[in-house]
């Protein structure tokens, strides 16, 4: 596991901001953003790569911005990819069931080809129902989806290791034969395969088989449901007999870095409380009082203690929402102010 710390921006594909004569944003993660607008996100990203942050993320959702507006995931990773030179470029996460999985190992390689090696491929199972309705995909049990994905990371990596040569694979969910992956990918073995997901017994054995990197979300993102995760995957590297040194781990949530009292204190108005799908009624609202366990916010000070706590319980990947966007000004003052503390 590599000891750098990283900073990587994820980027927002969708508005956020309450809709006309509301106060509750329609998102959280983007709840200054009044309306998608491609020159806007675009410039986010550059504005990212000139900052110096290493990665930029984009989720694979598909509606869940104001007015159900929202870019599609893989498509922008290959936009990003022509109108960037430095920064990695990665999907938080894929859904396993919108695509082909043999087809996304060539979408996969052909990608790390043209970005020339900066793809970090982000799988999960899928979760959010309505959109497998709106678009007429089948919503398994989360076991099925669970097994679905540990299928598609086997037969993904036996077509990279493959390359033209033509790899088959006969499971239970997926089959290929002789199906080629030339060109192959430019990282050897492959592109990082990041595995998002909270499920201790089923998803977190998962990220032990076959994860460069383990995402977690903003609901768990707290320092002691990071260790305790941690010390779950470490267990099933022992299970699974794997080194638990080569797995890396990320914070995904949200940054305000300001030394603006009433900045700070709007944009905290905005972002909480954060209440989550049925599956996480089992776990506290994120509000004004508890924000701090679960935001790095607050002064370039405050975010860098934060950061550091979190270092401690063995992170190195940092992945933000900046939510004062599309004001830069959060991003700027983190980037000058918190990463050269770690870097």
């Amino acid at each position: 596991m590599s000891e750098n710390i990283s900073f990587e921006y994820n980027v927002p594909v969708f508005a956020g901001a309450p809709d006309q004569g509301g106060d509750e944003p329609v998102h959280r993660d983007t709840p200054t953003y009044d309306a998608l607008d491609w020159e806007t996100t675009k410039n986010g990203i550059l504005k990212a790569e000139e900052l110096g942050f290493d990665a930029a993320w984009a989720p694979d959702h598909l509606m869940l911005g104001r007015d159900r507006a929202e870019y599609e995931c893989w498509t922008l990773l290959s936009a990003m990819a022509g109108f960037t030179d430095d920064i990695n470029i990665g999907s938080l996460v894929l859904c396993n069931d919108y695509r082909n999985p043999a087809l996304v190992a060539k979408m996969a390689a052909t990608l790390d080809v043209i970005s020339e090696g900066r793809l970090e491929l982000g799988l999960g199972a899928g979760w959010h129902e309505p959109e497998y309705d709106a678009y007429d995909w089948e919503y398994r049990d989360g076991f099925d989806r669970l097994m679905r994905l540990d299928e598609s990371i086997r037969l993904m990596k036996r077509m990279w290791d493959a390359g033209g040569d033509g790899a088959s694979f006969d499971g239970d969910h997926y089959q290929i034969e002789d199906a080629p992956c030339a060109p192959a990918p430019v990282q050897d073995p492959h592109p990082d395969i990041l595995v998002g997901g909270q499920g201790e017994n089923v998803t977190l054995k998962l990220v032990a088989k076959h994860a460069d990197v383990w995402n977690t979300d903003v609901f768990n993102g707290d320092v002691e449901t990071l260790e305790h995760k941690i010390g779950v995957i470490e267990d099933h590297c022992e299970t699974v007999g794997r080194d638990p040194d080569e797995i890396e781990y990320s914070w995904d949530g949200h940054i305000v870095c300001t030394r603006d009292e009433e900045k700070l204190d709007r944009m905290l108005d905005l972002m909480t409380p954060i209440q989550f799908e049925d599956e996480y009624t089992d776990q506290p609202d994120i509000t004004r009082e508890n924000a701090d366990d679960y935001f790095i916010v607050g002064t370039p000070e405050e975010c860098a203690a934060a950061i550091e706590r979190r270092i401690d319980a063995g992170v190195t990947k940092f992945m933000g929402w900046f939510v004062d966007f599309p004001d830069h000004g959060g991003m700027e003052l983190f980037a000058d102010e918190v990463m050269p503390e770690f870097q």
